[in-house]
């Protein structure tokens, strides 16, 4: 999956409002926003406009190269404005990257939620996923939190234990549940959970973040989980 340099950048709208890649429960569900204390209607506007830009100027020239004077000259409004928003550009970071990972957060609800069987689940969860991951909003700023997450590191502390820290929760519980009801055989869910979110996004996580298109394209990436699918629960299958 290429990303052409002419291709227009998303908005938050775009994102918020782009269906995902997952079940038609999933589809019919829209992505989680951001949420906000309650604002008037043009701070909410200007709220908007500033995290428009600030995910366009951060696609463009990372986090530590942006300053506050870029993203207040593309969306109007004032420094004090984003300061009391947002506290700063570390605060305007994360809420964007909330926003941007919104959708991931929808389909670690949709796990918590279901009972099916652990081949279909983990098989649409692990395909919705990497087919989230792989969207260039979300590998752009993925790539800002390997090259510098380093630059604020409590906030980003904060962002793990609601996002990604809660996914492999809910992970962890489906897959207690279906040990529970003699499915699979799981000793420590959590650390199943670990090893299932590595195994789907291993290629993602170096060989895509370096050459997108080493992904393949959506056919492929099916394909890939369907294996990893198989593997990961043949080492959870009951003795017979």
């Amino acid at each position: 999956m290429t990303m052409p340099a002419s291709a227009p950048l998303p908005t938050l709208t775009d994102i918020s409002d782009a269906p995902t890649q997952a079940s038609p429960a999933a589809d019919a569900t829209p992505a989680p926003k951001l949420a906000a204390p309650k604002l008037g209607r043009r701070a909410e506007a200007r709220r908007i406009a500033m995290m428009d830009a600030a995910l366009k100027v951060f696609m463009e020239k990372g986090f530590e190269r942006t300053t506050l004077g870029d993203i207040v000259a593309l969306s109007g409004g004032s420094r004090a404005t984003l300061y009391e928003l947002f506290g700063g550009k570390e605060g305007l970071f994360l809420a964007v990257l909330e926003v941007v990972t919104g959708h991931i957060s929808q389909l670690m609800n949709d796990i918590a939620e279901s009972c099916g069987p652990p081949q279909e689940v983990l098989l649409q969860f692990g395909t919705s996923l990497l087919e989230a991951l792989v969207q260039p909003d979300v590998m752009a700023m993925m790539r800002i939190l390997v090259a510098e997450g380093r630059l604020f590191p409590d906030q980003l502390e904060g962002f793990f234990r609601t996002g990604p820290d809660q996914s492999r929760d809910k992970v962890a519980n489906y897959l207690r549940r279906a040990a529970d009801q003699g499915l699979i055989v799981v000793e420590d869910s959590v650390t199943a959970a670990h090893i299932f979110f590595g195994m789907v996004t291993a290629g993602y996580s170096f060989e895509g973040q370096i050459n997108p298109a080493r992904l393949g394209d959506a056919a492929y990436r099916r394909s890939y989980v369907e294996q990893v699918v198989h593997l990961f629960l043949n080492g959870l299958r009951p003795p017979r």
